[in-house]
């Protein structure tokens, strides 16, 4: 659990307390924060993920690993991008030689994703207004007004809202885009991993190398329809190396994958990297 997952679970669970933190975090938001080169346009209506930016706790672990494999002229995958933290990092890091791809359903988020593009004046950055999948279509993605990191594709105690989003394959956005194989991949769509993962196999078997940091989720995983010991099964099928990110930023090898599932019970949740040498 992060240090903002913990402030707005634990520390901020009762109902008046966090009405109020939320109203003060908002009320200081500034409009955009930097990190090196890289700009992100927050959210003045998120406390959570954008106050987390603003703060400069939000996942210290995640953006020091992916800022160790990024590389110029890759290809990265931005799931679940909200409002374009790590497409900024990445858009940077890949130049004019590479390609950053960054989805993101929720209206609200993606308009600031669209503004981080924007603003750092990318090239090499492209965003879509749709939630990845196992299907092209359509799904309900339940909003949390509260808390714009937490938006799911299945009915929560929760969301305070439901949109109807775009849902597309990993593979077949790529073939659209004239991509054939990518480098790195973030993928944070709390609990549907699963079903990205299934739209997105042949992009996994396809790209050679490839490095995938992805939330693992347990309970959110089984809530959108997947089972957490297949999720892990499938990318061990496609060939991936599979560890878990530690906080201090090691990588340990899983060696019981169920009891290092039963770790991570209700809200607990962890970073895995799977990737292939």
């Amino acid at each position: 659990m992060g240090i903002a997952e913990f402030l707005y679970t634990t520390i901020l669970k009762p109902g008046p307390l966090r009405k109020t933190a939320n109203a003060i975090i908002k009320s200081i938001l500034p409009k955009q924060v930097r990190s090196g080169s890289a700009v992100t346009v927050l959210n003045p209506k998120d406390p959570v993920v954008s106050g987390a930016l603003a703060f400069r706790v939000y996942e210290k672990s995640e953006t020091a690993f992916l800022k160790r494999t990024f590389f110029p002229g890759m290809v990265f995958l931005d799931i679940g991008a909200n409002v374009g933290y790590y497409t900024a990092l990445a858009g940077h890091a890949a130049g004019n030689t590479g390609r950053v791809l960054a989805l993101e359903p929720d209206p609200d988020s993606y308009r600031y994703l669209t503004e981080t593009i924007q603003v750092n004046q990318f090239s090499n950055a492209t965003p879509f207004q749709m939630a990845a999948s196992d299907q092209v279509g359509s799904a309900q993605l339940h909003v949390s007004d509260s808390n714009r990191g937490d938006n799911r594709l299945y009915a929560n105690e929760l969301a305070s809202d439901v949109v109807t989003v775009d849902t597309t394959t990993i593979d077949l956005l790529l073939l659209q885009n004239g991509i054939t194989s990518v480098d790195v991949i973030k993928m944070d769509v709390q609990g549907a991993e699963g079903r990205v993962l299934q739209g997105m196999k042949d992009t996994l078997a396809q790209s050679k190398p490839v490095t995938l940091l992805t939330e693992f989720w347990p309970d959110g995983l089984r809530k959108a329809g997947t089972e957490p010991q297949e999720f892990l099964y499938i990318l061990e099928k496609l060939g991936l190396h599979i560890h878990e990110l530690h906080p201090n930023g090691s990588l340990l090898p899983i060696a019981d994958k169920q009891a290092f599932i039963d770790r991570y019970s209700g809200r607990k949740y962890t970073n895995i990297v799977a990737r292939r040498p």
